[in-house]
């Protein structure tokens, strides 16, 4: 037999190729990098699906405020739309109740099959909003903490009379409407807020009454302003 030196036998073992030991290393690493990898893309789809319902939540929002403030004479029984709608509705019921499913009213948005059966144009409104909101072809959602839910506020002037929310002596004329549309998102914990002036009602001719409280106001706020200077 031949005899095979130092030298060769060094080259043979360089020659062999990689051993157990560095062939799991070499997939360990793999691994981890494919890991990262597909974490990266989980978070991807994630917040395009995030993105596209809050887009979604600002088209519906800004489309409530279009049909109340281009509805503004509709209202019904009320003296204007935003009258009608005042206080809070529940617009979204798909997400709390126990079996999820479309509104009842979404084929129907107008009422019965007759013109004597239909519904006043401000009910509509509101089963239009339902309809939408409560169907899962629009908005999707992953919870029960997802509520839709639509406001208006009314705040008059200090001098004015009748029922309001609150009063406030910066207001000019006798009532201010202002509307909010409230959409909860990702179960709860993104909330899209939409404010915006539905309706107003002009000052118009003030009765004794409402004048003496108006003068009894402006003199308060002259006294406090003098007080001011005088401080």
């Amino acid at each position: 037999m031949k005899e095979v030196n130092f030298k060769q036998k060094k080259k043979l073992i360089r020659t062999r190729g990689v051993s157990l030991l560095e062939a799991l290393v070499s997939t360990a690493i793999i691994g981890i990098g494919f890991v990262a990898i597909l974490q990266m893309t989980n978070y991807s789809v994630q917040s395009v699906y995030t993105s596209g319902e809050r887009t979604k939540a600002n088209y519906l929002s800004n489309m409530i405020a279009e049909d109340v403030i281009g509805n503004k004479t509709a209202g019904g029984d009320k003296s204007n739309f935003s009258e009608y709608l005042h206080g809070e509705t529940d617009l979204g019921e798909i997400c709390t109740a126990n079996n999820p499913g479309s509104d009842d009213n979404s084929g129907n948005i107008y009422g019965g099959a007759t013109k004597a059966n239909a519904l006043i144009p401000p009910e509509m409104k509101l089963r239009k909003w339902k309809a939408i909101l409560n169907s899962r072809d629009y908005m999707n959602c992953v919870g029960k903490n997802e509520t839709r839910k639509f406001r208006i506020f009314k705040i008059k002037a200090d001098w004015a009379t009748g029922a309001a929310d609150k009063s406030n002596p910066n207001i000019k004329d006798e009532m201010l409407y202002i509307g909010r549309v409230q959409i909860k998102l990702n179960d709860g914990k993104k909330t899209k807020y939409l404010y915006f002036q539905s309706d107003y009602k002009l000052k118009g001719p003030q009765t004794l009454e409402e004048e003496t409280l108006a003068e009894e106001q402006d003199d308060i706020v002259a006294q406090e302003e003098d007080e001011d200077k005088d401080g």
